[in-house]
Formats: C-alpha cells, structure tokens, sequence
C-alpha cells in the first residue's frame, strides 16, 4: 500500500523464486513463508508461471494453506523490499523447494493454472490471507506431468 506522497512502505517485500521441477502426481511446496514469533504476515499477492508445452494436459493444482509442522527446504529465499532504497531487513523466513513436506492444517484456496500459462492474484484491501505470530503459509503445486513453475510472493510485516 503506497504512503502519502508515494513509494512502497519499509515493511512490504517480496521473494521470487524459479524454476521449481515439478514431478508428475507429486505434491510440491514451492514457497514457504514463517512469520516471525513476534510479528503477523499479510500476503499481498503471489504470481506463478509454467512452462508446459501441450495444451492437452490437466491444470497444475495450487493450494494455498497453513502449516502446522515444518518440512525442510532447498534453499531458503532472501526477501527483499519493494523499492531498493529502503533498507529493510525482514524476519519473514522464506523456504524454497521443500524436500520434505511440511504438514497441512488447512487449506483456504485452491487454485487450477493452465500448464502453459500463469496466474497472478492481487488481494483487495482487507481480503489478504494473514498469518499470526510465528504462523506459516505454504504454497504447494501439484502437476500430472514435469513442468517448472516460477513465481513470486508479495507480503507485508507487521500486519
């Protein structure tokens, strides 16, 4: 959300990642994003891209949900802020690539992308998906064939 006289605020980042190899009919967290243990996390908006070649094929599933047990990650993703001027530094920690799967308490949304597409949401003010203090949220992508998804997740601190 812009400020009076423009500009991003200190406290809003992003990570981009990609590209993830999916397998096929395997459930793949993409992106994990844990909140600090004093601190709520406000997702802003995400956007994933695919790579697909046939338009014949079944939509990669992305569902959106809160963690309840951590997985264990790749690499882990460095945040950085909306405009490169400002010196933030964020305690959101970002995993990428999950090798072990975390594990799901909910799920509130999921999704269908065209495999040789993408999809981008923006949250309307007052609709952002929300995490507490030391909560997690995960994005995990389910594919029927090997495609690479790339993306990015837009968040807020403090929120």
């Amino acid at each position: 959300m812009p400020v009076v006289g423009g500009g991003a605020r200190s406290d809003q980042g992003q990570v981009s990642f990609g590209p993830i190899s999916l397998e096929p009919s395997v459930a793949r967290t993409i992106v994990r994003l844990a909140a600090a243990s004093n601190d709520r996390v406000k997702i802003l908006g995400f956007g994933f891209y695919l790579d697909g070649t046939s338009n014949s094929v079944a939509p990669v599933a992305l569902e959106i949900g809160r963690i309840s047990a951590d997985g264990a990650y790749a690499s882990s993703g460095s945040p950085g802020p909306d405009e490169e001027e400002l010196s933030t530094s964020f305690a959101t920690a970002i995993g990428l690539n999950a090798t072990a799967e975390p594990t799901y308490s909910s799920f509130l949304r999921c999704l269908t992308i065209h495999p040789q597409s993408g999809m981008e949401y923006l949250a309307p003010p007052g609709w952002e998906v929300r995490l507490k203090a030391g909560g997690m949220l995960g994005f995990r992508a389910t594919s029927q064939f090997s495609v690479n998804i790339r993306g990015y997740v837009m968040f807020q601190e403090g929120a």
